[in-house]
């Protein structure tokens, strides 16, 4: 096969079209295709067909040549000109095998939807044989899948077709809208009644969009035919209560197995307990960890191990899975590693407030033991007093937690001699050096609040909780209950110490509830700013907040002494031309935020407008956002790298902010950029919890070191970790918080060293956020995402220290491309010793109790007054199964893809899931259909609805993938 296959009429047109190909000339390739339609070019239509779809390139055919160099626009010429995208080259590859990013994937969608809306069945089998999944979506803000637009606009052949190979009839676009409202609201009976024999669900509800709070089988209720038609099938389906996301209902692929709640062991809706997360077989079984005589032993254990060479997953010690990664941290940090000792501080106690103070003097004399009714004396000054009440009383319900009941005792004079009081509290700036410094004294059964602003206020409330709280629980030779007399010293490295959430639609979007728990948690930890990301279209903004919420959570947030900032971004298809429109969305939603001080731009939109700053004779871009004239613009830096000319439009007052997500990622790009410009910097370095199931918390940790750290030493004011969403969102929100927690202390303190860091973070999560210590959730946490890291380097042949693409995001961890797309994972670095070590390894890490009294995770955490602590655990548990069934997935492909004769080739190969045994691939379903509906009963408990069905659809292909051959019938 190859240059034989061309035509002889065209053989010297290969080379033409090639150089076209390789130089992105889509004018000149459509040109030469158009030439080998006529017979004067030695061609015509037949010929030229034949010339498309030979192997007439190096890589293939013309089509795979393209999509392995990304040209966009050339492969829609060749798709438009005929081209098979199912075509193998001589490797056995289709186009789509080789595609470098979801942007080119998008396009072969693109032809698959226009292929549905012609009712062309047989480039939609093309496309589908290829490999195109036939529940993929048009794009993130719609998401109507192929079976969508066919019951917009197709056949019923066309229809038929796609259910045939796979389409979910219940699937759900982002206003919760089924393939039935579609076929519905089009009236087509036939499209209807066809969906309704293959089990659609008439009573799954809308929640918003132009069928808002309807069903199918209410909007039938005015067109008659229609109307009989779904009564005849209505009485198979019982109606649910909330459309689409969690209904009741299940995908006619995974009915066609046969198999009903009772013989899979359902554990249906938010009744999903604890029980059902941890029953996917006997080697699920939880075992406590037995201590030093008899007690309960939760040792300290480092995030990264010593430097003594360990063999991964052979010890009981949880998290001994990257030998050399203390040595990666320290090299890629080493810079801001000689900053001063911290002074010598003796009482245990002192050492667990997180973020660590800047300065504490331990005093000699009696400790403090705090009564239970307190007193509050406030000094009038230059700050209102009712002000200073209102930051008190904030604080009030995590003081009682603490045993410490305060009311306000009396207003005194700056010029009055000291009260009696427990407290006495003073709010000016004249008295400190900084605006955001306080001292804190506690001697003499008396606790003094010296704050330059209201701000460090809350600052210093934060600290004496958190003394209150250590102190309660201390051990190590300490009094229980008793402070030690010290002055506390203490003003942030940074100013600006903020946390980013990606609201993107198909992102894990929580809860008002929830976000307010949130924001509580980041004052405990001393941030100061809440980034919210929107993605806005030149149409509208994914604006997942009504404006009364948005306005109640700016004044929850402001009571805090915490700034909410709004962040816009964009999707990758949106071009400079869009920029009028998309200034217009963009100052739409900010009238939402009445007060917003900030405005973040996200890096796509960044580059749009910068593009766009180029465009002579026309108004700036920046200035068509329609800011007022004291909102401070922040922009992502990483755009003006090289574009000096773009850098100079930006205005003056403008803050670059330099993004970094991976653990080697090397800020000091940004910081020279800022450096040699004169404008103010700020870092963004990221969570790293996402495309995975359980985060990389070496990559978070190591990526916000770096980027604080060295932001720090390098002039920044401010940092953000951010919090990205993948497209399919499985990594629940819990494993942000390890980063979120590093990125808190290091800001406010950045001269804290990396072995506390390292050494202390599980610690710091059960002490600070939790508020149960020693309790293991903060251990399990990294635990996991540390178990999933290591599993990852040894599918890649990777050394335990190499931190080269982590986190990946494209494709992912290991595991989680075991649940999206297991055909796919190499598998010739893995074992079936490794999954069953990993296996055994996640269990260990999420310990439960047992009959001897060892408390587990679950009972310690009841005892927690986090208010997120219950989701947590749900969280941890639904992460430890999904790592559980991918490794028995894993190691079931290795079973059956060993080689005999490997060393006559490669020892293992992927053999796909369709080629595993029925048996096998039947309890594989189970477990995932289980876990599936888990799953969506542990979303609903803190997540809006919106970007679960985007989330399901991973667990849903893969059961199609298991059981692709099973006939429908009815639960």
């Amino acid at each position: 096969m190859g240059e034989e296959q061309v035509p002889p009429g065209l053989v010297d047109a290969v080379d033409s079209l090639k150089e076209a190909l390789k130089a992105g000339r889509t004018d000149i390739f459509r040109k030469l295709l158009d030439a080998c339609q006529t017979e004067s070019y030695g061609g015509g239509p037949e010929a030229r067909n034949q010339l498309i779809n030979s192997l007439a390139t190096e890589d293939g055919t013309f089509l795979h040549m393209a999509t392995k160099l990304g040209r966009g626009d050339i492969i829609r010429a060749l798709l438009a000109a005929g081209a098979d995208p199912g075509v193998h080259d001589t490797a056995g590859s289709t186009p789509l095998h080789l595609a470098p990013s979801p942007a080119i994937t998008a396009i072969f969608t693109e032809e698959l939807l226009r292929a549905t809306a012609q009712s062309d069945v047989g480039r939609v089998c093309q496309l589908v044989a290829a490999g195109l999944s036939i529940n993929s979506h048009d794009n993130p803000l719609s998401r109507n899948t192929p079976l969508h637009w066919a019951a917009s606009f197709a056949d019923a052949d066309t229809v038929t077709c796609l259910i045939a190979r796979g389409a979910d009839v219940n699937a759900a676009n982002t206003d919760g809208a089924t393939p039935l409202h579609d076929a519905v609201a089009r009236g087509d009976e036939a499209i209807v009644k066809l969906l309704l024999q293959h089990q659609a669900n008439p009573h799954i509800q809308c929640y918003k969009g132009r069928h808002k709070g309807k069903t199918a089988f209410e909007m039938a209720s005015k067109k008659l035919n229609l109307k009989v038609l779904l009564e005849e099938h209505a009485v198979t389906k019982e109606p649910t209560q909330v459309n689409g996301i969690s209904n009741g209902s299940v995908s006619p692929l995974l009915e066609r197995c046969s198999l009903n709640d009772r013989e899979l062991g359902l554990s249906r809706g938010a009744s999903g307990s604890l029980e059902s997360l941890t029953s996917l077989g006997a080697d699920s079984v939880m075992t406590g960890l037995e201590g030093i005589n008899g007690e309960t032993h939760i040792p300290r254990q480092p995030l990264v191990n010593s430097s003594q060479p360990r063999s991964p997953l052979q010890s009981s010690s949880s998290l001994e899975l990257s030998p050399g990664m203390e040595q990666v941290c320290e090299r890629l940090a080493s810079a801001q590693l000689t900053g001063p000792p911290r002074p010598l501080v003796t009482n245990p106690s002192l050492h667990l407030l997180w973020p660590q103070p800047r300065r504490i003097i331990e005093l000699s004399g009696a400790g403090w033991s705090p009564p239970s009714a307190a007193t509050l004396a406030v000094v009038n000054g230059i700050v209102p007093v009712h002000k200073i009440v209102d930051v008190w009383d904030i604080h009030k319900i995590w003081l009682e937690e603490v045993g410490c009941i305060v009311s306000l005792g009396t207003v005194v004079g700056t010029r009055d001699l000291p009260t009696q009081h427990t407290f006495t509290c003073i709010v000016d700036s004249a008295l400190t050096s900084h605006p955001h410094q306080y001292t804190l004294t506690i001697q003499d059964n008396k606790v003094t609040m010296v704050c330059g602003s209201v701000e460090s206020l809350h600052s210093a409330l934060v600290t004496l909780v958190q003394l209150l709280r250590v102190c309660a629980t201390a051990g190590n030779g300490s009094e229980k209950g008793v402070v030690p007399p010290v002055v506390i010293m203490d003003q942030p490295s940074l100013v600006h110490r903020g946390f980013l959430l990606d609201l993107s639609p198909h992102a894990r979007v929580p809860t008002l509830e929830r976000v307010c728990q949130m924001v509580d948690s980041l004052l405990a930890l001393k941030i100061n700013q809440l980034h919210l990301l929107f993605r806005v279209t030149p149409s509208a903004c994914g604006h997942p907040y009504s404006p009364s919420e948005v306005v109640s959570l700016d004044r929850y947030c402001s009571d805090r002494g915490i700034t909410l900032v709004p962040a816009f971004d964009i999707e990758d298809n949106v071009t400079s031309g869009q920029v009028v429109s998309l200034s217009g969305v963009i100052s739409a939603a900010l009238t939402h935020f009445p007060s917003a001080r900030y405005v973040h731009i996200g890096p796509r939109l960044t580059a749009v407008l910068a593009e766009a700053s180029l465009t002579e004779n026309s108004c700036s871009p920046w200035a068509q956002l329609g800011l007022t004239q004291s909102t401070v613009l922040l922009v992502c830096a990483n755009v003006f790298h090289n574009k000096s000319q773009q850098l100079a439009s930006l205005p003056p007052s403008a803050i670059l902010v330099e993004y970094g997500f991976q653990a080697d990622y090397d800020f000091s790009c940004g910081v020279q950029l800022a450096v040699g410009t004169g404008r103010p910097l700020a870092v963004c370095p990221g969570t790293a919890a996402w495309s995975s199931l359980s985060g990389w918390p070496e990559a978070g940790v190591s990526n916000v070191y770096s980027g604080v750290v060295g932001g720090v030493e390098g002039g920044a004011m401010g940092v953000v970790v951010a919090h990205w969403s993948s497209t399919a969102a499985l990594t629940p929100l819990v494993f942000a918080w390890p980063p979120i927690l590093v990125a808190a202390g290091l800001s406010w303190n950045h001269n804290t060293h990396w072995d506390y860091v390292h050494s202390s973070v599980g610690a710091l999560v059960d002490t600070h956020l939790v508020r149960v210590p020693g309790c293991g959730l903060g251990a399990a946490l990294v635990e996991l995402g540390r178990c999933e890291t290591w599993l990852t380097r040894m599918s890649r042949g990777q050394s335990p220290a190499d931190v080269t693409d982590l986190p990946s995001s494209s494709p992912g961890s290991a595991l989680y491309q075991l649940l999206a797309d297991p055909d796919s994972l190499p598998l010739e670095n893995l074992t079936t010793e490794i999954f069953t070590s990993v296996m055994r390894h996640v269990r260990r890490a999420v310990r439960e109790g047992d009959n001897a009294g060892v408390q587990g995770i679950s009972q310690a955490s009841a005892a927690s007054p986090w208010p997120l602590s219950t989701l947590m655990v749900l969280e941890l548990h639904l992460s430890m199964d999904m790592i559980i069934t991918a490794c028995r997935l894993g190691r079931s492909l290795v079973s059956v893809g060993t080689n005999p004769r490997s060393n006559m080739g490669v020892a293992v190969v992927n053999p796909g899931v369709g080629n595993l045994p029925p048996t096998l691939r039947t309890d594989l379903a189970n477990k995932v259909l289980s876990l599936r509906e888990v799953y969506s009963s542990v979303w609903q408990q803190g997540q809006q609805a919106a970007g679960l069905q985007s989330s399901l659809l991973v667990l849903t292909s893969l059961l199609a993938r298991l059981l692709p051959d099973h006939s429908l019938q009815t639960s």
